[in-house]
C-alpha cells in the first residue's frame, strides 16, 4: 500500500528539481562531485554554478557554525561502541600530537587563506572547514574565505565549460 503512494509521490516531484536538491545536498559531502554531477546534466552553466555556489555555501556555513555539534555525536558514538565491545580505558590525548604539529605547520605555510582556498578542491568543504575551525577561532571569517574560494572554483570550472561548449 505504501509503495504505491510512494511511487504516486515521485510522479508528482519534477526529476529536473530532485537533481537540484541532488546537487545542493552533495556539494555538503564533496564539491567537486557536485559541480561534476552539474556540469553533466544542466545544460546552462550559469543555472549549475548558481545551485553548486549556494549549497558550497550553505554547507560551509553548516559544518564552520554546526560542525562541533557534529563531532561531538562522532565522537559519542565512538565511545559509546568502545564501551560495548568491553573496552573500557580512554586514551587521553597528547598535547603535542601529530594532528596539532600537521596544523602548525599548515598555519605557518599559509594558514587560513591558503586552506580555504584549496580545500573545496582537494579536501572537500566539510574537512576544510573542521580544519578551519581548529586554526582560527573568528568563525565568520572562515566563512568569508570559503565563500570566495566556492565562489572562485565554481566560475572557474562553469566557465570552462561555457567556453569549451
Amino acid at each position: 500500500m505504501y509503495s504505491g503512494t510512494l511511487i504516486l509521490a515521485t510522479t508528482w516531484i519534477d526529476p529536473e528539481f530532485l537533481w537540484q536538491v541532488g546537487v545542493f545536498f552533495m556539494c555538503f559531502v564533496k564539491y567537486v562531485v557536485a559541480a561534476g554531477m552539474a556540469i553533466a546534466h544542466f545544460d546552462n552553466p550559469a543555472w549549475g554554478y548558481l545551485i553548486t555556489t549556494v549549497g558550497g555555501i550553505a554547507a560551509a556555513f553548516f559544518w564552520i557554525f554546526f560542525g562541533n555539534w557534529a563531532q561531538s555525536k562522532i565522537v559519542a558514538y565512538n565511545l559509546w561502541f568502545k564501551r560495548k565491545k568491553g573496552i573500557t580505558t580512554l586514551d587521553h590525548p597528547k598535547r603535542f600530537s601529530k594532528k596539532n604539529r600537521w596544523l602548525v605547520k599548515i598555519k605557518k605555510n599559509g594558514g587560513l587563506p591558503i586552506l580555504c582556498f584549496i580545500s573545496p578542491i582537494t579536501l572537500g568543504i566539510a574537512p576544510g572547514c573542521l580544519i578551519a575551525v581548529g586554526l582560527e577561532s573568528d568563525r565568520f571569517k572562515i566563512w568569508l574565505y570559503m565563500s570566495v574560494s566556492i565562489a572562485f572554483w565554481g566560475i572557474i570550472i562553469f566557465g570552462s565549460k561555457y567556453l569549451l561548449a
